[in-house]
């Protein structure tokens, strides 16, 4: 993550009831903020709801950059999403466990551009050899959040953007946001 990027999520402002992406939890809203006294600091946090689980999360403010947690993408964001996951993939590595472990590190990232592509590649290798099931696993985790964000950014449903994104990547065109009628919202 480069340098400007990071001063960029740094200056960003949220508000209660904002729905931020968190890189791991997916669609966030922010239930509020709270100080808390640890070792004798005090340290403010954003209290955050997952949307998928209702979980609660809080995020020290002064760790938000560090912890990913950013704005729910912009069309310009989807564009590049798109790219990435119509993009052609790389060779894969043969070796099953050094494949499974650089993905795995991929999605660890909370890039959504290098979980798009982790996505991209496990959705290629499930329609030409099939998945094992640690790689179906990764495929639904890494999944899920960009799902709900790419729903969210374009307004449609999970069920939907699930559908784009699998298009997009089988018929690696962007006709697939076209036909839908997404391609304007994105």
């Amino acid at each position: 993550m480069s340098i400007e990027r990071r001063r960029e999520r740094k200056s960003v402002q949220f508000t209660i009831g904002q729905t931020v992406i968190h890189p791991h939890h997916g669609p966030a809203t922010v239930r509020g903020f709270a100080s808390r006294i640890l070792k004798g600091r005090v340290i403010d946090y954003v209290d955050l709801e997952v949307l998928a689980t209702a979980m609660s999360v809080s995020v020290p403010l002064a760790s938000l950059a560090d912890v990913g947690i950013r704005k729910v993408a912009c069309p310009a964001q989807i564009a590049e999403l798109t790219a990435v996951l119509c993009a052609d993939s790389p060779p894969a590595e043969n070796q099953w466990s050094r494949r499974v472990k650089g993905q795995r590190i991929e999605i660890a990232t909370g890039d959504p551009l290098r979980i798009a592509a982790v996505v991209r590649d496990l959705i290629r290798r499930r329609e030409e050899r099939g998945l094992s099931m640690a790689e179906k696993e990764m495929l639904t985790e890494g999944a899920q959040p960009l799902v709900a964000e790419v729903a969210l950014s374009v307004d449609t449903t999970e069920e939907d953007a699930l559908a784009v994104l699998e298009a997009l990547v089988t018929e690696r065109s962007n006709e697939a946001l076209r036909r839908r009628g997404l391609l304007a919202r994105a």
